[in-house]
């Protein structure tokens, strides 16, 4: 195999074994998933390329949101009476309407100053690094809707409201393969 010396080169001979090797040799797992319905194959099989031609439907873009959140990390927390929770040594705060709860936190490894906090039967919610001050006690507050006074806002709702406007915003932004291949494009 000879030798690569940058990722250009190494994207142009991807590039050539897929389009003059891969996709024109049979595939088993197309083989796989016809027979499995009961449907003949040719003995000489079906390419990548003959089962790209025969769909007609058109390309399904995912938002950018949803394959950033297939890679995010997840562990497992208890949330505290305060609606907070540890992680890597901060206090994270969620939302006290899932204290004492047990949840799903889902991470980018790389910026750990948002986690996602995910509970059964409520919404995803962005839960924030706390900075604990010098003088400040370790314990936050108990929230005033666990002390029977009526709060005038809601953390969950304004964060979810926020999300929701994100998320909208988002919506138009899909991944787009235009440039695949093209001279002087991105590659991946």
């Amino acid at each position: 195999m000879a030798h690569v010396h940058s990722v250009k080169e190494l994207n142009s001979r991807w590039k050539v074994f897929l389009e003059q090797e891969y996709q024109k040799e049979a595939h088993a797992g197309i083989r796989e998933y016809y027979e499995s319905y009961g449907a003949k194959v040719p003995a000489c099989g079906i390419t990548p390329e003959q089962e790209w031609m025969r769909d007609a439907r058109g390309l399904i873009f995912i938002d950018v949101s949803v394959v950033a959140d297939a890679f995010l990390h997840r562990e497992t927390r208890k949330i505290d009476e305060a609606g907070c929770f540890s992680f890597e040594g901060a206090r994270y705060e969620a939302s006290a309407a899932l204290a004492n709860l047990e949840a799903e936190i889902a991470y980018d490894p790389m910026n750990t100053q948002t986690i996602m906090v995910y509970c059964k039967g409520t919404e995803s919610v962005a839960a924030h690094r706390i900075e604990i001050g010098a003088y400040a006690s370790k314990v936050p507050p108990v929230p005033m809707g666990m002390t029977g006074s009526i709060p005038e806002t809601s953390r969950l709702l304004d964060a979810l409201e926020k999300k929701y406007r994100e998320d909208h915003r988002q919506m138009a932004q899909v991944l787009s393969f235009e440039d695949y291949g093209k001279e002087g494009g991105q590659n991946v």
